[in-house]
This record gives structure tokens, sequence and C-alpha cells, in this order.
């Protein structure tokens, strides 16, 4: 199945993705709307993506009230975890339950999310400079980048109590990039994951 990873050290802060994605999605250039983030820190100089990882037990799905989140796939098979706007009553729940701050609610709006572009990232086709991309994963290596968001979701909930979802966002996109590494990494290289 195929899964949408981050290469942090390659993004350059340009916001291609956050405009490809915002205009897809609802047809203007406004990057507040985009499903994708871009966090960054002017004063250290990093930049990097922040968006959902599609999680196996996504807790944005567990606390939804009224069951608008659900897990689904894409007509050629990806795993999405999608938001249905029909059903959304737009509590915010699921803002504050995501532990990577990817999900957002928009003035008198309801929860938007990623959903792969329904098997085509708009962002990936965007993205000159690689940081992001759709590949194929094998049973295995996708068996071990879910044990690897599980643990990193594990050690955020400890913090959701104290950090609001923005901040979140911030602090452990660089930690969910690692949860998927760019082509020719090992799989085997997520700090503090089992």
């Amino acid at each position: 199945m195929r899964v949408l990873i981050i290469d942090s050290e390659k993004c350059t802060g340009c916001r291609m993705c956050e405009l490809a994605c915002s205009s897809f999605k609802e047809g203007e250039f406004i990057p507040e709307r985009s499903r994708i983030r871009i966090v960054a820190d002017a004063l250290e100089g990093w930049s990097r993506p922040a968006v959902c990882l599609q999680c196996e037990d996504p807790m944005c799905m567990a606390v939804c009230p009224v069951q608008a989140i659900s897990k689904t796939e894409t007509p050629q098979g990806d795993r999405i975890v999608e938001v249905n706007t029909e059903k959304c009553i737009a509590c915010g729940r699921c803002v504050v339950a995501c532990p990577f701050g990817a999900i957002a609610l928009f003035h008198k709006s309801k929860a938007i999310k990623c959903d792969l572009c329904g098997g085509s990232p708009r962002c990936v086709e965007f993205c000159f400079y690689g940081c992001l991309q759709f590949v194929e994963l094998t049973e295995t290596e996708y068996a071990k980048r879910t044990r690897k968001i599980t643990a990193l979701t594990r050690r955020a909930c400890k913090e959701i109590g104290t950090e609001e979802p923005l901040r979140r966002r911030a602090v452990f996109s660089l930690e969910a990039s690692r949860v998927t590494p760019g082509p020719g990494v090992s799989l085997d290289t997520g700090e503090g994951c089992p």
C-alpha cells in the first residue's frame, strides 16, 4: 500500500504544497485552508511539512461524538482516515485529540484533514524539492511504520494536556517525518520507537 512520506531535510519552506492543496480542495489559493501545513522556525533555520499520518488507530475517530470520522480506502486501495462533512458538527474534539495537529476547523466550518486527494496527493506533485513522496510499502514496512506511529502517538499523548494543537504540530512534525524515511533510508532509524 502507498503512504505519504516526508524527507524533512529537503524542505525549503516554499509552501507550494499548501498552495497546491488549498487550490485543489478549496478552489482558491488559501494556505490557511490547506490540509498540509508547513511549520518553521526562522531563527533556528528549519521548516518541514506536517500532515496526517493516517493512523491505524486514530484518536480523532475515537473522540468523534457523531462518528463523522472513519477509516476507509482510496479507489487505489490506499488506507486513509476520512471526515464525513455531512455528519460533522464542528465540535472540535478531533482537533484537540489529534496528537500531531493534523486536523483543523475553520470559522463556522467542518473539520478538515488530509485524505491523500483520493489517491493522488497534489502536494507531492508540486513538491519540486523531493521533500514529499507517495510511495508503495510492503506489508512488513507498513507494519513497522504502524508500530512507529503508535509509539509516537503514545509519547505525544503525554503532552496533549500541555500543548495546544498548533504547538503539537510544530513539536512532533520532525518525528512524524521519521516514521517513514525517504528512499534508501532504513525503516529502523526511528529514535525512541520500537
